[in-house]
């Protein structure tokens, strides 16, 4: 396979740092916390969270049909004046609310002992696991390649020899 640099191992780095950020929801920054902040709402910066949010059915899908129905109850939730619109300060109080969740988790996450306070250790700790992976790729790419040590895809048979061998 090859991605993000090259063929063998250190090719299939950057695939397996992509699919490490989907199964732990970018906690440094994706979603409508990071990429999203210029791209408005509703725009490609929109995280998984804000999709599931609108899965009414709980199928791990989001429709447009279900989308446009969680958001037009809340346009009707949030429309304070009952005018049919939303003021920038009736937008603010739902955008507030959308994206609470979304903290709460972050803020959890981060509290690895649950006491309710981020500390100086919680809070670096994204960055310290940053660190040790970016310095297993370091020693992974510095260590001399060993060929049938296991990690090959020949078609060995156990001690060492091929088939062609036999």
């Amino acid at each position: 396979m090859m991605q993000n640099g090259g063929p063998g191992m250190m090719g299939n780095m950057g695939g397996m740092m992509d699919m490490m950020k989907r199964m732990h929801g970018n906690m440094m920054g994706g979603g409508m916390m990071g990429a999203g902040m210029g791209s408005g709402m509703m725009g490609p910066g929109m995280g998984a969270g804000m999709m599931q949010m609108f899965d009414t059915d709980g199928d791990g899908t989001t429709t447009p049909e279900e989308m446009r129905t969680q958001l037009q109850a809340k346009l009707s939730e949030f429309d304070s004046d009952g005018d049919g619109n939303l003021s920038i300060t009736e937008f603010e109080a739902l955008h507030s609310a959308m994206i609470r969740e979304m903290m709460v988790d972050r803020f959890q996450h981060l509290d690895a002992d649950g006491d309710g306070a981020v500390t100086p250790e919680e809070m670096a700790a994204p960055a310290d696991r940053m660190e040790r992976m970016q310095m297993m790729r370091s020693n992974m790419a510095d260590a001399p390649a060993r060929p049938g040590n296991g990690q090959g895809m020949g078609m060995g048979m156990g001690n060492g020899s091929t088939m062609q061998d036999n």
